[in-house]
């Protein structure tokens, strides 16, 4: 089939390529005003107390103990997403322990390495109380965990939350983007019904 005879069919369906590019874009709309996810996060210092505390501006000491919790951050980091960490947190929920709870737990939170030492917590759930609730559970275990390896290699590393309490808030749906997908998969619905149609004949 030649491009002139496509377009001369295209043209003949218009009406209908326009009514479903127009489904797509209400779709898209109506999806843009559901409930976005609650997102909980918290930021965390990982720092080391320097052995002998000094009024100089800069020292040896100081300068290691930098060192040192910019290397810990790293392990700060793998202990909030170690499988221990996750079955712990499962057990603290009251949740079976098996693969897909593990997998679901592991989706809905995110750990960011913002900086050098510092790390950011985020736990999303479209449940307000569930989104708190498992946050507090995983912050409560990581905070523990840090502890417990800090005293076994270094005591003077440790993690600290840089706010009382999390941030919670619910993420906003971008308008302008759910409808232009939704025109887009119109247009690309109608041309796919279309070509299986010519297809088929």
């Amino acid at each position: 089939m030649e491009l002139k005879d496509i377009l001369k069919m295209l043209n003949k369906r218009r009406t209908e390529i326009g009514l479903f590019v127009l489904c797509g874009g209400f779709l898209g709309l109506a999806v843009s005003f559901l409930p976005g996810k609650f997102k909980t996060e918290l930021s965390y210092f990982v720092g080391r107390i320097a052995d002998k505390p000094s009024a100089e501006f800069f020292t040896y000491e100081g300068y290691y103990a930098q060192q040192t919790a910019q290397s810990y951050t790293n392990t700060a980091v793998a202990l909030l997403e170690s499988q221990d960490l996750k079955r712990a947190v499962l057990n603290e929920l009251q949740l079976p322990v098996t693969d897909n709870n593990i997998r679901k737990l592991s989706k809905s939170y995110r750990v960011a390495k913002n900086g050098p030492q510092v790390i950011t917590l985020t736990v999303t759930d479209y449940n307000y109380d569930k989104s708190i609730n498992t946050f507090t559970v995983i912050s409560k275990k990581f905070l523990i965990a840090s502890e417990k390896v800090s005293t076994g290699s270094d005591e003077n590393i440790s993690v600290s939350p840089l706010a009382d309490s999390p941030v919670i808030r619910q993420e906003q749906r971008p308008f302008f983007y759910f409808v232009a997908g939704g025109l887009l998969f119109g247009l690309a619905f109608s041309l796919l019904k279309i070509a299986l149609k010519e297809y088929l004949k």
